[in-house]
């Protein structure tokens, strides 16, 4: 076995560029040459923040040689990653895990915060392949929608682009799942792709299971080795790592989990309630 394959071939980076997406959310740019693993929509990277850590990333732009990784300062991490600056370096490792698929016709894409990261690309292969795209932009307020000024100047006759808020500032004022509902009414899918809040999309989950739509979901678990190595993001009662079976995992899939929505575990392995 080719251990530094394994390892999602480890190199060291530097950060070219840094853009303000929100009044807290970053999206770092970095260049390599040695993209020598494909990357499909859904996929994660693991990063190496020098001195404090390393944590999955979802992956918000792979293009040519330049990546991106957009990122909220939740925590320790994620905080030192958002501080950094162009030229400054990080390593980094992948991408891992298991993607979204690809043959939508008429999709609905749900993200949730943060969750708009992974689902970026997503959005833009579903356009390239000529499929109908609603995406729906979740945050609590009008200023933390990401990625919202970028696609409401995207000109594409097949990208219908929807909002909604908690507090009504912009969009549909309430919960995403209950803007889904009105979304629901108007116009009918093939797929509902997710990623955000476990507990918005354990409620789209239960909104959608016993229709016709394929559903499929992105979850985020605390990872070590983001390789199938330390076992630490394996989910009740199925087993399935997040970082080899995952984080996409399917309506189907997910109807097996004890835990979706449920509960997740922290860095100990001790379950925590949503």
């Amino acid at each position: 076995m080719n251990m530094d394959i394994l390892m999602g071939t480890p190199m060291s980076v530097r950060i070219s560029e840094v853009v303000r997406e929100t009044e807290s959310v970053r999206t770092l740019f970095f260049r390599t040459k040695r993209l020598d693993r494909e990357f499909v929509p859904g996929r994660f990277i693991m990063i190496w923040i020098p001195g404090v850590d390393e944590i999955p990333m979802g992956v918000s732009l792979w293009k040519q040689n330049k990546i991106g990784v957009t990122v909220n300062p939740i925590g320790e991490a994620t905080k030192a990653l958002c501080s950094l600056e162009s030229n400054d370096w990080i390593g980094i490792r992948g991408p891992f895990g298991s993607s979204f698929t690809l043959s939508s016709k008429n999709s609905l894409v749900v993200g949730g915060g943060i969750g708009m990261a992974p689902l970026r690309p997503l959005i833009y292969s579903l356009l390239e392949a000529g499929a109908e795209v609603t995406v729906l932009i979740a945050a609590k307020t009008k200023q933390e929608l990401i990625f919202f000024k970028e696609l409401s100047k995207l000109s594409h006759k097949k990208l219908h682009l929807k909002t909604s808020t908690d507090d009504g500032s912009e969009g549909f004022a309430g919960l995403a799942t209950d803007a889904v509902r009105e979304i629901l009414r108007e116009r009918e899918f093939d797929t509902v792709y997710t990623c955000g809040p476990e507990l918005m999309m354990h409620s789209l989950y239960e909104l959608t299971r016993d229709s016709r739509m394929s559903f499929q979901a992105s979850l985020e678990r605390f990872m070590k080795c983001g390789c199938g190595i330390c076992g630490t993001c394996a989910l009740d009662s199925t087993g399935s790592l997040v970082c080899v079976d995952g984080p996409v995992y399917t309506g189907e899939y997910l109807s097996k989990m004890t835990e979706f929505g449920r509960y997740h575990r922290d860095a100990l392995g001790v379950k925590k309630k949503f």
